[in-house]
Order: structure tokens, then sequence, then C-alpha cells
């Protein structure tokens, strides 16, 4: 019941924090049997909350361990049901705990579960698929080779618009399904070699891959210079194939109308504030989305219901009403010309 109500609500604050949020292909999910969703990272925990909240089966998450320290994010990632997953960097005593999970995650997919994993073992900025790690073919031949589970692999790529900025706009491909039981022979060393380039190959062509990191600004700026769609991989890998070096193009001032967008940023004044006083503290680009998400659905609402309650009080409930309605739907007018950037 909690699981739905969280999904639901983190779905809608999803859908107003992307400007347009596009999903393919979710007919590529079975609707029943263990599934294993492998997908690129690029986002941080939003990445994750898009495959959770945008597919039809209940799905368990491996998230960083890191994420659980704070108290107050560790019923929220549980809720979500997010499990840990220990790196070297957080201590050989706490890698030792991953034994614990991946028992966790062949039971889960052994009862028909489903599971989410990035492969790449990090989050990365840039437009591209770094090479994936062996983790998850451990998980899926593991419960293969335990249960002989009837297991398949859906791969999903995530593209971003702006990976920072409020209101920008992401598309979340589910591409076709492989069969983990194909790539089962016993030998886990060859197998997981085969395994992990079959979905290397999948998800490249869900998500825009720029291969040659010293070219990769000149690529990105000859992609918005063509106008290729950034949101459309099939589009922008086609260009890249074409694309000749092309020189840094700059970018248009944002549209939209900043009188009204800075009027709508005064009733916003302490939540944006707020904002500003977190943004000094992050140290991983990576995390802005994420935090300016969590600080969207949680401090916003907080802050719009006790104004609407202090005016209740003061004043009458139907102010108090319609001050609520509006600060709701007008907090999407909050840009990049605001405090929240």
């Amino acid at each position: 019941m909690l699981y739905n109500l969280l999904k639901a609500y983190i779905t809608l604050g999803l859908n107003t924090f992307f400007k347009k949020l596009k999903v393919f292909n979710q007919e590529n999910i079975p609707d029943s049997g263990p599934i294993l969703f492998v997908a690129n990272h690029q986002n941080a925990l939003i990445d994750a909350l898009l495959i959770v909240t945008h597919n039809r089966r209940k799905t368990y998450f491996l998230t960083r361990a890191d994420a659980f320290k704070s108290n107050l994010a560790k019923p929220f990632l549980k809720s979500l049901k997010m499990l840990p997953v220990y790196r070297m960097r957080d201590g050989i005593a706490t890698v030792n705990q991953n034994n614990e999970i991946f028992e966790r995650c062949y039971d889960l997919l052994n009862n028909g579960d489903c599971l989410g994993i990035f492969p790449e073992g990090n989050h990365d900025l840039r437009r591209r698929l770094r090479p994936l790690s062996k983790g998850f073919t451990r998980v899926a031949l593991g419960t293969v080779e335990r249960f002989q589970t009837q297991l398949h692999i859906v791969p999903v790529g995530i593209n971003y618009s702006d990976h920072q900025k409020f209101r920008g706009s992401v598309s979340v491909y589910f591409g076709k399904p492989i069969r983990v039981n194909d790539y089962y022979s016993g030998d886990f060393n060859s197998d997981s070699v085969k395994l992990k380039e079959a979905v290397s190959e999948k998800l490249k062509n869900l998500i825009i891959h720029i291969e040659d990191l010293e070219k990769y600004d000149e690529r990105v700026s000859g992609l918005k210079a063509a106008g290729a769609d950034l949101l459309n991989p099939f589009e922008s890998n086609l260009r890249l194939k074409n694309l000749a070096d092309s020189k840094p193009v700059a970018r248009t001032n944002e549209s939209g109308n900043s009188f009204i967008a800075n009027i709508v940023s005064i009733n916003n004044l302490f939540p944006l504030l707020f904002w500003k006083l977190v943004h000094k503290k992050i140290k991983d680009p990576v995390m802005i989305a994420t935090y300016k998400f969590c600080i969207g659905v949680f401090i916003f609402p907080v802050f719009y219901l006790f104004q609407a309650l202090t005016l209740t009080f003061f004043v009458n409930e139907w102010i108090g009403l319609i001050y609520l309605i509006l600060s709701v739907f007008s907090a999407p007018l909050l840009t990049s010309r605001t405090l929240l950037k």
C-alpha cells in the first residue's frame, strides 16, 4: 500500500520536474516471471526512479550504499524497494555485506520479482555507455545456475535533454528482453563475457553513445547544431556516424516569460534559498538533479501547506485553499532564470 502511494506521488513529481517525459516500448516488459532491468546511469537517483515508476511491475533496485547513510533518505529508499550495494571505497568490511545482498537478489528473482541494476558501476553525465561490470552477470547467471529460473534481462536506455535542468526533458526506452538461459553453459567467465557484450550492444542502441572522448564536446555541439533530438538515440547516433568535426555552438537563451518566472520565484523564496544553501554543498555534479527533485517533492509541498494553513488561520479557509492551488500549479513555471539553477 505504502509502496503504491509513494510510487504514485513520485510519478507525479517526475512529471512535474520534467517538461517532457516520454516512455517507449513498455510492451517489451514481460507481464510475468523474473526480470532484471539493466540501465545506463547518468543521473544518480533520478535514473532509478524513472524505471521504478514507469513500468507496471513492482521493482527492487540496487542503489549505492552511501545513499542510505542519511536518516531522512533511508526510510524513503527502503519504501521504494531500494537495496544497498557496497563498493570498495566503502571499505572491505562493508563490501562483504554484498554477499547478503546477492543472496537477496537470487531469492527475489527466483520468486518471480523484478530487480533493477546499473551495470556501469557508477554515474557520469556524459552521453555514452561506459564499460559494464560483471556484477549484473553474477546475479543473472547465478540465479539461472541455482534455480534453473527462466530469467529475462530488459535493457533500459535513459536520455536527457539536460541532466541538471529543472523542466528539462527525458526519454526512457525499454529494449527487447534478453533470455539469460540462452547464455548459460556453466562456464561463468565465458558466459559472463558473452552476456555483457549482448547487453552492451543493446544499451548502446537505446542511448546516445559518443565513443570518442577526446572529441566529446565537439560531438555534443555538433548534434545540437544539427538540430538532433537528444531524446531520440536512433536519430542522434545516426547523425554521429556522419558528423564531421564541428565548432562549439553557443546555446540559445531559454525561452519563456522571465517576468512570470520571477514573480513565481518570490512566492517560493524560502525553499529556493534553502536550495541555494544545499547547492553549495553538493560536491558531485551528477547529484544536482536528484537534490533538486527531492527538495521539489518534499520541501516545496510542506512550505505551500504551511503558508496555506497560515492564511486559513489569519484570513479564511477559502483564501488558504486558493493560495495552495495557485502555488502548486505555478511551481512548474520556475526555470533556470530563477534561483532554481
